[in-house]
């Protein structure tokens, strides 16, 4: 296989634009968060780690590029 055929791996995570479900702040998430997520204004909690795909408590409006 030449090098111009060799698979190229792509990361799993994404960043999302999150919205907090209380305050509706738009806040930017990893997808797979590690660490516990708050809204910046109310200090509710948007993302919690699970060990592979964070759970978002919030509603996803988009993926950040």
């Amino acid at each position: 296989m030449s090098e111009s055929h060799a698979h190229i791996p792509e990361p799993a995570s994404r960043f999302l634009r999150a919205e907090c479900a209380e305050c509706n702040e738009i806040q930017v998430v990893c997808s797979h968060a590690t660490t516990q997520v708050t809204c910046n204004s109310c200090g509710n909690e948007i993302s919690t780690p699970t060990g592979a795909v964070a759970r978002l408590n919030g509603r996803v409006i988009s993926s950040a590029e």
